[in-house]
C-alpha cells in the first residue's frame, strides 16, 4: 500500500476521479497501442485499488481474442461476457468473485462472430447500462488500438478512456497512431498511463525521473494534436 507502485496507482485513480468533477467517471476503459504493454495488469491494479476504498467493482475481459484474467485472477468459470450477451446467463450469476482483488470479474470467451460487432450490439450496450446500475465501478480491458476496432467500439460506452503506454518501450509513432485513431473516431482520450516504469533508472536520476517521461510524451501528443 505504500510503495511506489501502489502510490502510482492511487494517482491514477485520483486523475481519473478529478478529470470530471461535476460527474465522476463510473465506466473506465483501458487500451494500448499494441499487446504487452501493461494495460491488463494496470486495468486489475485500478480495480484493486477501487476495492479498497469500499467501492462495488465489475471488471469486464473485454480482450477475449487473448483472454488472460482467469489465470491472472485464479477463476474458475469459463463462461462469462458472451453467456450474458447470448441470453444464456444473467450478469448476476456470470460474474465471479476474484478474491485476489476483491471485485466481481466477467471473463471473456471466444466468440464466433466479429468481436467488434460483438461490442457495437445492443446486447452490450445493455449490459453496459445493467452493470452501471449493480456497480460504482466498471473496468473494461481492451485490445491493443493499433491491431484490431474493438477498442473504439467500446470506448463509446466509456465515461473514462485511459490509454497505457509502456515507459521506454512503446515507440512514440505508435502512441500517436493510437491516438489519432481514437480521435478520428471522436473519441477523447482522459489521459495516458506509463507502465512498467524501470525503479532502478529512476533511481539513478533522482525520484522524478519518470515526470520527465511523461512530459516529454506529453508534449510528443500536443505536438500530433496541434498539427
Amino acid at each position: 500500500p505504500t510503495s511506489m507502485a501502489a502510490e502510482a496507482v492511487r494517482n491514477l485513480r485520483t486523475s481519473i476521479v478529478m478529470s470530471n468533477v461535476d460527474q465522476v467517471p463510473q465506466v473506465i476503459m483501458l487500451t494500448s497501442s499494441l499487446p504487452d504493454e501493461g494495460k491488463t495488469t494496470t486495468a486489475i491494479a485500478l480495480a484493486q485499488n477501487f476495492t479498497g476504498l469500499g467501492k462495488r467493482v465489475l471488471v469486464i475481459e473485454g480482450d477475449i481474442r487473448h483472454r488472460v484474467f482467469r489465470d491472472y485472477l485464479d477463476l474458475k468459470k469459463t463462461k462469462g461476457l458472451l453467456a450474458v450477451l447470448s441470453g444464456q446467463m444473467e450478469l448476476a450469476e456470470a460474474v465471479e468473485r476474484s478474491y485476489l482483488i476483491d471485485a466481481d470479474v466477467l471473463v471473456g470467451e471466444r466468440a464466433a462472430m466479429n468481436a467488434a460487432d460483438v461490442f457495437s450490439s445492443a446486447r452490450f450496450r445493455g449490459l453496459i447500462a445493467e452493470a452501471r446500475r449493480a456497480y460504482d465501478v466498471v473496468i473494461i480491458d481492451t485490445p491493443p488500438v493499433l491491431l484490431v476496432p474493438d477498442a473504439r467500439v467500446v470506448a463509446k460506452l466509456a465515461d473514462a478512456v485511459i490509454y497505457a503506454v509502456e515507459w521506454n518501450s512503446t515507440a512514440k509513432r505508435d502512441v500517436i497512431a493510437g491516438l489519432r485513431l481514437m480521435t478520428d473516431g471522436g473519441i477523447r482520450v482522459t489521459g495516458l498511463a506509463l507502465t512498467r516504469i524501470d525503479l532502478k533508472k529512476i533511481k539513478r536520476y533522482g525520484g522524478y525521473a519518470g515526470y520527465g517521461s511523461y512530459g516529454a510524451l506529453k508534449k510528443y501528443v500536443r505536438t500530433y494534436h496541434e498539427s
